[in-house]
């Protein structure tokens, strides 16, 4: 059979050209000298579906590099979570270090691994039962702020409210809300501008003296202050090493206590109280910058842009929303959401889901073999450009039926490293489809959680008091930046008879 529609029947390979892989398709429409970069900065996720019918395995040119962009669950599955040691991340994580530093969104290897034990328990359970805490009253004091039949701006006000409940929970009850105001006006102009720059690298325009680089300029100099400040604050509030910290010999119960101090309970409180399980090293003052930095810029976009769409989705799906509205009232009885309260609110849970599944806010992923390696019937080489599309996969008519349809309940992996594959009758390399919001393996968010978390007590928290109606007909257009944000969603508040007490 023809990998591509209409075209001719595929020939078998003979074994000399498997021994040697097979020929990669490119895709069709390349340029000379650009390849496929314009279709790429219009629209690159229309561009990675559309070229889903050419093969598990495709190649685009941007200018003169190839990537390498992969169809196939079971290839993705391959790179993420079986042979793991073989790649690193690739040049989209790259081009996020010089605003993200050395953090683990964009180290790789051991020093991701180090890094990763050295963060992670910020993030346990009982962790998370503190931040949800913070989480819920947030919210509820923002959504008791709106009016009735006053139109919203639901992506700012989702910013604004993501922003505040990560940075009480980064910083603690002291941040103030003069820091916290800053935070909220500085990060969506450097979030933006970030995704902007990552997507279309061009540092010449990036040196221009036009508003959009100065704007940006200032909100990554003012957040970079503002942590920098902190992270310090907090040290000292710490105190010096003790002896034996110097020494490497810290234990488990000491690395709790951290610089002699006493455990505040916030998160930048723990990561500075943190050691490196090896070595009893703390993180640097630098390290706890970046590490800040990136849980602020990924803590706030993702969940600030799928309580957007989610909201989008139920004004146009009102049977799901009145499912929801049921479920809130009858597992909560008018009392404020918590965290116990979430494994009575599965079909909630669901909504966000289906939102992160049709939605993803991660939409491209890269990663790089450090060997020659074959995927399917492809022998790729050592430093190729691999890309993946967690968007275009969750899309996939093969993969998920009627996948354009926002249908809650549909089978996903909710917790733990996600085996890509098909689900039911479909062939079985893994027992549930691919679902990637987070990506998985061992370079999975470690914040997917927190995330997951956040978002179900906040939709619990709203529907309790207020549903949102469109204030327009016009359906979001998709924006390709940091993440895959809605361009703006403008809804109205209306008020519910029946609210949390």
């Amino acid at each position: 059979m023809s990998a591509v529609p209409g075209g001719p029947p595929d020939a078998a390979p003979s074994p000399g050209a498997a021994a040697k892989g097979t020929p990669v398709p490119t895709a069709p429409g390349a340029l000379p000298l650009l390849g496929h970069a314009l279709p790429l900065l219009r629209d690159p996720v229309g561009l990675l579906q559309s070229i889903r019918a050419y093969g598990d395995i495709v190649r685009v040119r941007i200018g003169p590099a190839q990537v390498y962009v992969l169809n196939s669950p079971a290839l993705v599955r391959q790179v993420l979570a079986a042979d793991v040691e073989t790649y690193r991340k690739g040049s989209f994580n790259e081009r996020f270090r010089p605003y993200q530093g050395d953090s683990l969104f964009t180290i790789d290897g051991p020093g991701h691994r180090r890094r990763r034990r050295v963060v992670q328990p910020a993030f346990h359970r009982d962790r998370l039962k503190t931040y949800a805490e913070v989480m819920r009253e947030v919210a509820a004091t923002r959504f008791a702020g709106w009016t009735e039949g006053r139109p919203i701006d639901v992506g700012a006000e989702m910013y604004a409210l993501t922003s505040e409940v990560v940075a009480r929970v980064l910083f603690g009850g002291e941040i103030g809300s003069e820091r916290i105001a800053r935070i909220q006006r500085w990060l969506p102009v450097f979030v933006r501008g970030m995704g902007r720059k990552v997507v279309t690298p061009a540092g010449w325009l990036d040196r221009l003296p036009i508003p959009a680089n100065r704007r940006f300029d200032a909100a990554q100099h003012g957040l970079r202050t503002l942590v920098d400040g902190l992270v310090r604050e907090q040290i000292a509030a710490r105190g010096p090493l003790k002896e034996s910290e110097e020494a490497g010999e810290t234990g488990g119960e000491e690395r709790q206590e951290g610089r002699g101090g006493r455990e505040r309970g916030d998160l930048l409180s723990l990561l500075v109280g943190s050691r490196d399980p090896e070595s009893g090293r703390p993180l640097s003052a630098t390290q706890l910058r970046d590490e800040t930095m990136t849980f602020m810029t990924a803590g706030i976009e993702t969940v600030a842009t799928t309580l957007t769409w989610l909201h989008h989705e139920l004004a146009v799906h009102p049977e799901v929303r009145t499912r929801l509205l049921d479920e809130v009232d009858t597992a909560l009885g008018g009392r404020p959401a918590g965290f116990d309260d979430l494994p009575s609110l599965p079909y909630t849970r669901s909504v966000v889901r289906e939102t992160l599944r049709l939605h993803s806010p991660a939409w491209m992923l890269t990663r790089r073999p450090t060997a020659p390696v074959r995927l399917g019937t492809a022998l790729l080489p050592a430093g190729a450009e691999l890309l993946f599309s967690p968007a275009t996969l969750h899309r996939d008519p093969a993969i998920y039926p009627r996948p354009a349809e926002f249908l809650p309940g549909r089978e996903h992996e909710e917790s733990g490293p996600a085996p890509c594959g098909h689900g039911g009758d479909r062939p079985a390399d893994a027992a549930r489809p691919p679902y990637l919001p987070f990506s998985t393996g061992p370079y999975k968010c470690v914040g997917d959680h927190f995330a997951l978390t956040q978002l179900a007590l906040t939709v619990a928290t709203l529907a309790q008091r207020w549903r949102l109606e469109s204030a327009s007909a016009r359906a979001p257009r998709e924006i390709a930046g940091a993440a895959l944000s809605p361009d703006r969603v403008v809804m109205t508040p209306r008020q519910r008879d029946h609210q949390a007490v």
